[in-house]
């Protein structure tokens, strides 16, 4: 092995997040749909469907593994648990600070959509899958977003491909969480 060989493993093995799993890499699909973005992330998650599930719609806990989101707060719910709105606050690099209320739907532990209400955002939809497997859950995050903004469609794909993962990563992360 070459010394710039184990130079670049070493470094690569330095870079990622510790616990990081190489079967937890997300697969990232992102198209240009008009003036919007379509997103499509999947991986492997080794914790099970309700440990997720816990995670993703805990609103207290979203400031943890979504990426630039400042604060999540609970405007309104059904008490059945059914449906909530969502004031979300982010503060994206190179862009003013964003509030978005998104209103979700929940079909507990394996499905919710999002959409949005109201806020800077052109459109905001999406929806989170759980499919449990042996020994872990499948995860599929599917989006549709269009920023109010005008941005190089390569800054927002490279922000995208840049995020994505490292979403997916602490979700992980926290699901091993006790």
């Amino acid at each position: 092995m070459t010394i710039l060989r184990f130079f670049c493993f070493t470094l690569v093995a330095l870079c990622l997040p510790q616990g990081t799993r190489a079967d937890m890499l997300p697969q990232i699909d992102i198209r240009k749909e008009g003036s919007a973005w379509r997103v499509r992330v999947e991986a492997t998650f080794s914790a099970p469907a309700r440990q997720i599930w816990s995670v993703l719609t805990d609103c207290g806990r979203a400031t943890a593994f979504v990426p630039h989101l400042e604060s999540c707060r609970v405007m309104d719910h059904d008490p059945n648990g059914r449906w909530d709105i969502r004031e979300n606050v982010s503060n994206p690099p190179l862009l003013p600070r964003m509030r978005t209320l998104v209103r979700s739907d929940y079909q507990a532990p394996r499905h919710f959509t999002y959409k949005l209400v109201s806020g800077d955002m052109k459109r905001s939809e999406g929806s989170w899958t759980l499919m449990p497997q042996p020994g872990g859950t499948q995860v599929v995050y599917v989006a549709l977003i269009e920023p109010s903004l005008p941005a190089p469609g390569f800054l927002v794909a490279n922000a995208i491909k840049a995020d994505l993962p490292d979403m997916f990563r602490k979700l992980e992360a926290l699901t091993r969480a006790p």
